[in-house]
C-alpha cells in the first residue's frame, strides 16, 4: 500500500481497515468458487470429504461476516461511516456517486437478507426459525459490487489499495495438483504390476504424471 502523503490519519485508518476486509473477501470467494466448480472429478470433493465441506461454511460464513463490517453504519469500517467522516471532514470527494453506490449496496443487503442469515444462524445459532439460503453466484455478484464500491473510494482518495490477486486460490490448488501426480503415478504403478514388471523407468514414471 501506498500512502498518500496529504492523507489525514483518521481516513488512512479506514481504508487500510476496508482494505483488510477487502482482502478477505477476495481470497474467500476465489476458494469457495474453487471448491464449488473446480473439485467435482476430484477424489475429494464437496460429496465426500467432510473435511472440504467444513471449510466451505465457515468460508461462507466468513464472507457474509465481512459483508456485514463494511455495510452495516455502526461498524468502523463500514461505507456509510467512512462516507460520513470524510464528509466532516470536508474532504474533496465525490459524494453524490458514493452516496448512490453505498444506497445501492444496502439494498442489495437486504434483499439478499444477508443480516438475516448472520444475525439468526451465524451470530445466533437460531435454528428454530424459517431457514434462509444464499448460493455462491449471489454471494459472488455482491462481493463484486463491494470490491468495485471500494475501488472507487480508494481512487477517490488518490489512495493505492493492495493488489486484488489469486495468490491464496493458486496455493490451494497446487494442494490438487500434487494429489493428481500421485493418482496417475499410482495408477501407473498399478498396471506395472498386473503386467508383472518387477521395475519400472523414472522416465517413463515422470511422463506419466505429466
Amino acid at each position: 500500500i501506498i500512502k498518500h502523503v496529504c492523507m489525514k490519519p483518521e481516513i488512512e485508518e479506514r481504508l487500510l481497515g476496508m482494505d483488510n476486509i477487502i482482502q478477505a473477501l477476495n481470497n474467500n470467494i476465489q476458494l469457495l468458487e474453487y471448491i464449488s466448480f473446480n473439485l467435482h472429478k476430484e477424489s475429494f470433493n464437496l460429496f465426500n470429504n467432510i473435511g472440504l465441506v467444513w471449510i466451505w461454511q465457515n468460508l461462507m460464513a466468513n464472507q457474509i461476516i465481512e459483508f456485514y463490517k463494511l455495510i452495516v453504519v455502526n461498524e468502523k469500517f463500514s461505507f456509510r461511516k467512512t462516507l460520513n467522516l470524510s464528509q466532516g471532514l470536508k474532504e474533496n470527494i465525490d459524494f453524490k456517486s458514493l452516496d448512490s453506490m453505498i444506497l445501492d449496496l444496502n439494498n442489495d443487503y437486504d434483499i439478499h437478507k444477508f443480516e438475516i442469515v448472520r444475525s439468526k444462524y451465524l451470530a445466533h445459532q437460531d435454528l428454530k426459525n424459517e431457514e434462509v439460503k444464499t448460493d455462491i453466484v449471489t454471494i459472488r455478484k455482491f462481493t463484486d459490487k463491494i470490491i468495485s464500491t471500494f475501488t472507487f473510494l480508494a481512487k477517490e482518495f488518490n489512495w493505492k489499495h493492495s493488489d486484488l490477486n489469486n495468490i491464496v486460490e493458486n496455493s490451494f490448488n497446487e494442494i490438487f495438483d500434487k494429489i493428481r501426480e500421485y493418482e496417475k503415478m499410482g495408477a501407473y504403478l498399478f498396471v506395472a504390476e498386473l503386467k508383472g514388471e518387477k521395475t519400472v523407468e523414472i522416465e517413463s514414471l515422470s511422463k506419466s504424471i505429466k
